[in-house]
């Protein structure tokens, strides 16, 4: 068990935010996290307890703590969030700064920011460390969760641009509230373009990426569409897995090349690929 102890100046925003998120995403039998302060203040941040509630983590009744010189000592890691040079130093305890504003006063749509960038940046560690649990996955229709899956695409580099037309082809993976997975399905006539297969980093190698396609395809062939395409600059292999054949951009469908993710999204240089879906079989 790894003992990480995230310290701010109050333990009464930035750091208790980090310990919730990570003991949420962490394996219980691998890692968890404390949090405290320099000067820790009467209350968690009300502001804080506000946005975090919106995550489903109550910090209402979170009592803030000194960091002192034997807490830092159960640590194998000390991540300061602006405590400075007041936090103690352990002779050998890794430490590491993450330099987060401090929420206190901050209009919610701004504490909001400043907990996603906290989030983020916690389950990056827990991926990097090998210390996240596995995700306990339910897919859902993408509608709700729009913005999420906007910034996941535009994290990706991926075209999210125009996302509003085809929304309602998406899906989304979710591990709890956090969408950690997207892919969408384009309208073509009788064909269709999967859009943006992505897998946030800290969720990859579960096989997610594979069960978000297996149900494009399963979209696409409810549809009766009779065969998909797609535009990619990094997947071209995975996609080869699974029955997708490079084709000449010449000869991409004029449906394929009306799209705006032809004409201005994606780059020239992607691979063009199809897959040829099979013709279903008449009902008896």
């Amino acid at each position: 068990m790894t003992t990480v102890v995230f310290a701010c100046v109050h333990n009464a925003g930035r750091s208790q935010m980090a310990a919730a998120f990570f003991n949420r995403w962490a394996h219980p039998d691998r890692a968890r996290a404390l949090s405290a302060g320099t000067q820790p203040g009467e209350r968690v941040h009300p502001e804080v307890v506000t946005v975090m509630r919106e995550r489903d983590l109550d910090l209402a009744e979170a009592t803030p703590q000194r960091l002192t010189d034997a807490l830092a000592r159960q640590a194998q890691l000390l991540v300061t969030m602006g405590c400075g040079d007041r936090c103690p130093v352990v002779p050998g305890l890794e430490r590491d700064d993450w330099p987060f504003d401090d929420p206190k006063g901050q209009p919610l749509e701004r504490v909001r920011e400043i907990r996603d960038a906290i989030e983020a940046r916690v389950r990056a560690l827990l991926a990097s460390r090998g210390w996240a649990h596995a995700p306990e996955l339910r897919f859902a229709p993408a509608a709700p969760h729009r913005d999420a899956v906007a910034a996941l695409l535009s994290a990706a580099q991926l075209p999210h641009e125009d996302i509003d037309a085809h929304v309602g082809d998406f899906i989304v993976a979710l591990d709890g509230q956090c969408v950690v997975g997207a892919a969408g399905l384009e309208r073509l006539g009788t064909a269709g373009l999967v859009r943006s297969v992505v897998v946030a980093a800290d969720a990859r190698r579960h096989g997610l990426g594979a069960q978000l396609y297996a149900r494009i395809l399963a979209r696409a062939t409810e549809l009766g569409l009779g065969e998909l395409y797609l535009m990619t600059t990094t997947a071209e292999a995975f996609f080869a897995r699974h029955g997708f054949v490079r084709i000449d951009r010449a000869a991409a469908p004029p449906a394929l090349q009306a799209t705006r993710e032809w004409s201005e999204l994606c780059p020239a240089s992607a691979a063009v690929m199809r897959l040829q879906l099979p013709v279903p079989s008449p009902e008896k």
